[in-house]
């Protein structure tokens, strides 16, 4: 996008998007009434006919529909409503005898019969008058909106696009009840769901092989795709008793089309492949891309109410699969609780199976159960009869299946539904020693994975942080190296209490002697109070943390011993108690837990303790668990995991990748501090047991961090390498501002890495690194805050700098040489004594030049399309900034011809001032001056053509055809009979003249 401003990317997506089969339509020309109406309503009408008539509809019919769309408010409920509507089509009682008749919005199966439009600079009116860049509709309702931002802009980014739209959603509820994706871009571009009610929301990258990201974004919303998405990949979600959306990530998006295609395939007998392998890094929204595909599989035709099950090995991936069904506007599961139960699902409708959508726990079934029940089909399928065995339309789902605890159960599962599909999904890599776990669902080698999600991809696209391990090097708290060989050989690191006692006797022996170590409460008090000392300076107030336990008793006593060292609610335990408990510890823990919590049970305490622990500013700030919560579990603020329990493997991976969802873009890194010891010096070794492209990025030390700092600040200097560093005079500031504004690529570069420097200075903690570069830090910082008051005009701190960078504002913003540094930078407010102030203040022509380049751009370049004057000078803007950018620029002369812009705005402002003409009337007035010289009729002229247009000039005139074509008759008419003859104008010079005149018109009559 080098070279292109706003307008010119304007041009560029809406002639994308029309050679994809839009169809462009101008604002003024869409068919709707005013600028109050989002919808339109005729438009809406023809495309409820068309793609209902097998319903035979009568009109007043079809007019309830839409107003029963209308009628819905534009609050959360209302939204979801809509949303509602527009997937399913909406429910009306026929007064012709008929009953229920359900009108569908869309078509969703013959995507030819829907109407497709793309609009640009259409206007809203809600509280106030507000202009889209880029609007799309289908069937006249609008769907998308997108804004966009000069790519050159050295001023604005995307983020001022996406804060254009969420502006505009409270200005205009009642168009944005009915758009559902967002998209904000200049060079970058990000989409989102609209969610009025919500500050903000999750946005993410759209990626289409090596397409850049405004050709991917296009491609996202082509006509083929479009209405999938409302369909299938766009829901409503409550998370913690609010009402949010959540769309699809363009991986999920790809894996779910993935497994639906191979399931048509399978079900068409176009290919016998019936099963597939997915992996997808921890963190990336496996569980929801999952989802994606049971829901859109269900709903397909071609399926006939197929049956699909989810096998998972967890109870808490089980509560996760659940909540996130539950939580969205989508079908609904059964959770199968017990082998009856299953049978009871096999054997529905005399052993064809129940249809829909259900979630078992492994665990609850035993292997001979499975075997007694695979054997019961068996029998039927020899006598040829039908049953779940032999039916197609079978869909399971596998979680984490390369797990070996449950390899056997899930195996006789799929014996059960032996002619379904089956596709496995891992949040990690597969082991090199699993590789059949690939024979079971994949087919190698052509096809390991039917989708893949990389590590490094997930945190390149800001889906996931990195993973910081760091080993706590403490005299008797460590594992000492007998035991790490013993916990090393083990295969059962991860045996639940009541399993232990069923093991062999050797075995239990050895997991014995790990826990007489780790629950030992004179070693839990050691470690606790460097946790505590370690969470009040690095973590509180920023972030949450969790300290995961070797057993349940260890938990409790790290209950007790915090509670000495914090404020008690400052930690809560969360873990499994039993009915009949028997351990003396974890009765008497379980009876103080009901009465502090008034009661409740152990599941009531669980979910009140965890939504609270998700609040930002809600109790507890750390969790304490041992086998609960170490997957599944989904806390953006949760930064710090404290691993004080032997895990390996997955199960390591699993745990620690709790800390790795990103949370307000200030979270550098998920941390562990890791007091077993296990992974002293060893890391990388205990990473073999997997493939080296796979597990790259999974989990980084400290020292990799540090190589980061370090990278950063040398890639960040070197933008400077022509200046003198460490110098704060404001001859070197004005030079390093010169080189990030000669060229935006630079500037956007500098802000990303500063961004990231802040965080990795934060994370660092008391690393010695930080005092041996500090000084560089400080003069990076410096020209950033120089950067930001100059150019972007943006406060150096807001709230967000203020609560999560205090190293930041202590070592560098607080110290003497910083403070006189921010004292010493003049601001000049553009003001009506801009220049008089701008004279007393600076001296230098350098600095006069940048402030009067950076006040204009901010000011003219942003706003010219809202003021005729700032509309008038832009040009002029433009050219003293390309002016700036050269590398031999003359600061004098770019001084003169700001001044002059200045004054031109002063003398123009005072002017429409002093004659006392409307926006409209002196943007004309102007043309006419530039045109034809001065002329003191001009301003009679264009006082009786704004009185000649008044009476048609109303909100939203421009939208109304017949309207508008009598304000086009008028001005021409207007336009011939002072000018034409009198200026000897032929119709070519006549038809520019007229419109430029209309175009003022347009855009400034109110």
């Amino acid at each position: 996008m080098s070279g292109f401003d706003e307008e010119m990317l304007e041009e560029y997506v809406v002639e994308k998007f029309q050679k994809n089969g839009w169809n462009y339509i101008p604002a003024k020309e869409l068919d709707r009434d005013d600028y109050r109406q989002p919808l339109l309503d005729r438009d809406l009408i023809r495309a409820i006919k068309r793609i209902n008539s097998d319903k035979d509809l009568e009109d007043k019919e079809i007019i309830r529909a839409v107003k029963e769309l209308k009628l819905r408010p534009s609050s959360p409920d209302g939204i979801k409503q809509v949303l509602h509507f527009l997937k399913n089509g909406i429910t009306i009682s026929s007064k012709r005898g008929r009953g229920i008749t359900t009108i569908k919005l869309f078509d969703y199966t013959d995507i030819d019969k829907n109407d497709y439009i793309v609009t640009r600079q259409a206007v809203y009116q809600g509280v106030e008058q507000i202009r889209t860049d880029v609007m799309l509709y289908v069937n006249g309702i609008p769907l998308v909106n997108i804004e966009l931002k000069n790519p050159a802009s050295i001023s604005e980014t995307w983020m001022n696009a996406y804060a254009d739209i969420k502006e505009y959603e409270k200005t205009v509820p009642e168009l944005y009840k009915y758009v559902q994706i967002g998209v904000a871009a200049e060079q970058t571009a990000v989409h989102f769901p609209i969610v009025p009610h919500q500050e903000d929301v999750k946005k993410s990258m759209w990626r289409e092989d090596s397409t850049d990201p405004i050709d991917s974004f296009i491609k996202m919303l082509s006509r083929d795709r479009i209405l999938d998405l409302i369909k299938n990949y766009v829901f409503i979600r409550e998370e913690m008793g609010a009402i949010t959306k959540v769309i699809t990530r363009y991986m999920q998006y790809n894996a779910s089309e993935k497994i639906v295609r191979r399931v048509l395939a399978g079900i068409n007998g176009e290919d016998d492949k019936n099963h597939g392998l997915i992996w997808h890094w921890q963190g990336s929204g496996k569980t929801l891309t999952m989802m994606f595909a049971a829901n859109k599989l269900h709903n397909l035709k071609k399926l006939e109410n197929p049956s699909i099950f989810f096998i998972v090995d967890r109870l808490d991936l089980k509560d996760q699969l659940y909540q996130e069904f539950v939580g969205v506007d989508a079908v609904q599961p059964e959770i199968i609780q017990n082998i009856d139960e299953l049978k009871r699902i096999i054997r529905y409708d005399d052993y064809k199976g129940k249809k829909g959508v259900f979630i078992t726990l492994i665990q609850k079934f035993k292997a001979e159960e499975l075997e007694e029940l695979s054997a019961e089909l068996s029998k039927l399928n020899e006598i040829g009869k039908n049953n779940i065995s032999n039916r197609k339309n079978v869909i399971t789902f596998i979680d984490e299946a390369h797990r070996t605890q449950y390899g056997a159960l899930a195996g006789q599962m799929r014996v059960i539904l032996n002619s379904g599909f089956f596709f496995a999904f891992t949040g990690t890599p597969i082991a090199k020693k699993e590789k059949d776990t690939y024979q079971k669902f994949a087919y190698p080698p052509e096809e390991r994975y039917m989708d893949r999600y990389f590590i490094t991809d997930s945190i390149k696209d800001g889906f996931t942080v990195k993973i910081v391990y760091q080993p706590r090097v403490e005299k008797d708290i460590n594992f000492d190296k007998k035991l790490i060989e013993t916990f090393s050989e083990i295969e059962f690191e991860e045996l639940t209490d009541g399993i232990r006692e069923k093991v062999e006797v050797a075995v239990k022996n050895k997991i014995d002697a790990i826990d007489l170590f780790l629950e030992n409460p004179d070693r839990i008090k050691l470690v606790a109070n460097d946790i505590a000392k370690h969470f009040k300076e690095h973590v509180d107030g920023k972030f949450k943390a969790m300290i995961v336990a070797a057993n349940r008793k260890s938990c409790v006593y790290y209950k007790r011993a915090l509670d000495q060292i914090l404020p008690t609610e400052y930690s809560e335990v969360i873990m499994h108690i039993g009915s009949k408990e028997k351990d003396p510890v974890i009765r008497e823990f379980k009876a103080v837990q009901k009465s502090k919590y008034h009661g409740k049970n152990i599941d009531e305490i669980k979910k009140e303790v965890l939504e609270k622990f998700k609040e930002e500013d809600g109790l507890p700030k750390i969790l304490i668990v041992t086998d609960m919560l170490l997957t599944g579990f989904d806390a953006p603020i949760l930064q710090t995991m404290y691993l004080d329990k032997p895990l390996k493997e997955h199960r390591l991976l699993q745990a620690v990748a709790r800390t790795n969802r990103p949370y307000k873009d200030v979270k550098e890194a998920g941390y562990i501090i890791d007091y077993i010891g296990m992974m002293k010096g060893k890391l990388h070794n205990a990473m073999e047991m997997y493939a080296t492209d796979e597990i790259q990025g999974a989990l980084y030390d400290i020292a990799d961090i540090k190589e980061d700092f370090n990278r950063l600040m040398d890639e960040t200097l070197d933008i400077f390498n022509e200046i003198p560093k460490n110098k704060y005079d404001m001859e070197t500031l004005l030079k390093a501002i010169e080189i990030l504004t000669a060229n935006n690529d630079i500037s956007e570069t500098f802000v990303e890495n500063y961004h990231n420097l802040r965080r990795l200075f934060e994370f660092l903690g008391t690393e010695p690194l930080k005092l041996e570069r500090l000084e560089e830090y400080k003069w990076i910082t410096a020209i950033y805050a120089y950067y930001q008051k100059m150019v972007t005009r943006d406060p150096v701190f807001d709230e967000t700098v203020k609560k999560y960078y205090g190293k930041t504002i202590k070592f560098v913003h607080r110290t003497t040489e910083f403070e006189d540094f921010q004292k010493d930078l003049p601001v000049v407010e553009f003001d009506e004594n801009y220049l008089e102030n701008l004279e007393k203040n600076i001296r230098s022509d350098e600095e006069k030049a940048a402030n009067i380049v950076f006040a204009l751009n901010k000011l003219v370049l942003v706003k010219k399309k809202r003021d005729p004057i700032y509309e008038s000078v832009a040009d002029k803007v433009e050219r003293i900034l390309d002016m700036w950018k050269n590398r031999d620029k003359n600061f004098t002369e770019i001084n003169a011809l700001g001044t002059a812009i200045i004054k031109e705005i002063r003398v123009r402002r005072q002017e429409k001032k002093d004659l006392g003409l409307t926006d409209m009337e002196f943007s004309i007035f102007k043309i006419l001056e530039q045109k034809f010289g001065e002329n003191e009729n001009f301003i009679g002229d264009v006082k009786e053509l704004s009185s000649t247009l008044k009476e048609d000039i109303f909100e939203g005139w421009a939208e109304q055809r017949g309207v508008h074509k009598k304000i086009e008759g008028l001005l021409r008419r207007f336009l011939r009979r002072k000018y034409y003859k009198n200026y000897n104008m032929d119709m070519g010079e006549f038809e520019e003249f007229y419109q430029q005149i209309i175009a003022k018109v347009e855009n400034y009559a109110e």
